[in-house]
């Protein structure tokens, strides 16, 4: 894969992880896209969630080896637009490395991926979606479709309408 979204939570039932799996099959060779489901860490009646968050931090980054990889989080800096998303994913895309997308499980991401963000360490950038919390169940379909999106406008498709 060219382009993956790397998640904590798989349930191949979900309506959003088909829906996100139907929009990333649509983006043909051009991302070759796909989800890439991890287990989450089991939490229990006292669980701390700091450490559920560094156990899933490092699954999140041993999955994403050799890739260049953009952490989501609300704190993230938005793309101005959908073009200058698209244009972001095809510039990343040219260094010729795969590209990960890394959106945390349900108490989110650790700090370490956070912090390191930009500044040489494990993660590239971290992007946001909206300065809104999504679920990560449906920040998976709604990068998904972006990312289906991105790539009709690479390729001068009929799907984005401005």
């Amino acid at each position: 894969m060219r382009v993956r979204i790397v998640f904590l939570g798989e349930d191949p039932r979900d309506p959003l992880q088909q829906a996100a799996a139907d929009y990333l099959a649509r983006c043909g060779r051009r991302f070759d896209a796909g989800l890439q489901p991890l287990m989450p860490t089991r939490r229990g009646k006292n669980a701390n969630d700091a450490s559920v968050r560094a156990a899933e931090a490092a699954a999140l980054l041993k999955a994403s080896e050799g890739c260049t990889r953009i952490a989501l989080d609300k704190s993230g800096q938005q793309p101005s637009s959908s073009e200058a998303f698209a244009a972001s994913v095809e510039s990343l895309l040219a260094r010729g490395k795969p590209l990960a997308f890394l959106i945390g499980g349900a108490t989110g991401l650790h700090e370490s991926l956070l912090q390191g963000a930009g500044s040489g360490g494990d993660v590239f950038a971290l992007w946001s979606l909206s300065k809104v919390t999504f679920a990560h169940r449906l920040a998976v379909c709604v990068l998904a479709e972006q990312l289906y999106r991105a790539s009709e406008i690479a390729r001068g498709g009929p799907y984005h309408k401005s």
